[in-house]
């Protein structure tokens, strides 16, 4: 494509409605100029009918949150009901926004839809998502809504000790709006949610008529309760141990346990079920293979998006027809080089980064 065709693709992408006489606007150049460029951009096969529907590489759609992140790193256990000496950082995260982030970064055409409030944070991360190479021609941006944020308190091993998360902003993603673009829904590979959506807006999709398959990420225990009644309709699930077991109605305290837990989910009509076991690997199974692998003891920058890395890397194995193991290393290696870094996305992030770990660490 010249440089020009390549404007009006891109103009047509954030805008599919958008008329010849406003791309010549956009353009500073004569509508006649636009029409024999599109014109040129059929021919060629770019552009697929007189509706200005772009032919683009199959891609992944991740549907879920992105808000701010606050971070405190204790330098001591942490004390409760006291101050605690320690350092605080402040970035750009987010479950859906993270693994759509990650995705990209591991080479696969990627859209995010998510609501952002019109406000400093979210006119600041429409910026960075725009530097991301993502497709966010879909997000919401919503006026006199605050951006969705999330605190998070690290003990000095860097684990997680408490959070909490501000995110009534994502009720906007709703099964009416998603309606409005719906056939960009259905076109993509693979669908990605997480379970900072509303149960409604969870149900439409899971039940909606020729769709991709579906991935979950459950999120937290409180917030998977609500798929619980209809978590059949999901290709994968990726819950860790605690979810697995409020979903199943299981407790799992051993690998038999883990079994009867995964046994259930797939009666239920999931197709692969990825139990995250934290520092101790993860457990996956499919109605022909249930294995666990265990990853080398590392010493993480942070836990904070190790998961959503996790959650890419097993989509980048379904996008390519990996088997379920060999999605897993991927998860595995991508968990592993976000927790080596101290941002919940590595600016490391790569499929060759990601493998390089799992020769490395013979995983």
């Amino acid at each position: 494509m010249t440089e020009r065709e390549k404007q009006i693709v891109n103009l047509i992408k954030e805008n599919p409605l958008i008329t010849q006489e406003e791309i010549a606007a956009k353009l500073n150049c004569a509508r006649t100029s636009i029409a024999v460029h599109i014109s040129n951009l059929m021919k060629k096969g770019v552009i697929l009918g007189k509706k200005y529907i772009i032919n683009e590489d199959p891609y992944i759609l991740t549907i879920g949150g992105t808000n701010v992140d606050i971070q405190g790193k204790s330098h001591t256990n942490v004390v409760r009901y006291d101050s605690n000496p320690g350092m605080i950082g402040i970035s750009f995260g987010g479950v859906g926004k993270n693994i759509a982030e990650n995705i990209s970064r591991l080479g696969i055409s990627s859209k995010l839809i998510t609501a952002l409030g019109d406000d400093l944070y979210g006119n600041d991360i429409m910026e960075y998502l725009k530097n991301q190479n993502l497709d966010i021609s879909d997000i919401l941006f919503l006026k006199n809504q605050p951006t969705s944020m999330y605190l998070s308190i690290l003990n000095d091993d860097k684990e997680m000790e408490m959070a909490i998360s501000s995110m009534d902003i994502c009720k906007n993603i709703t099964p009416k709006y998603l309606d409005t673009i719906r056939k960009r829904i259905v076109n993509s590979k693979l669908i990605i949610l997480d379970t900072n959506l509303e149960e409604e807006t969870l149900r439409y999709l899971a039940f909606l008529r020729r769709k991709p398959p579906l991935m979950l990420d459950t999120v937290s225990t409180k917030k998977a309760i609500k798929v619980k009644d209809f978590i059949g309709r999901f290709h994968t699930i990726k819950p860790n141990r605690m979810e697995a077991e409020i979903l199943s109605g299981i407790s799992i305290y051993s690998k038999d346990d883990m079994k009867r837990a995964g046994d259930y989910f797939l009666n239920k009509g999931v197709k692969k079920v990825f139990i995250s076991l934290g520092s101790d690997g993860v457990f996956f199974m499919t109605e022909n293979i249930a294995e666990t692998i265990k990853i080398p003891r590392i010493n993480p920058a942070s836990s904070t998006g190790a998961g959503d890395a996790f959650v890419a890397g097993i989509a980048y194995g379904e996008y390519h027809d990996y088997d379920i193991k060999s999605a897993a290393k991927i998860g595995l290696g991508a968990a592993i080089l976000t927790s080596l870094s101290d941002k919940t996305v590595s600016e490391q992030m790569s499929i060759k980064n990601v493998e390089n770990i799992i020769r490395e660490m013979e995983i």
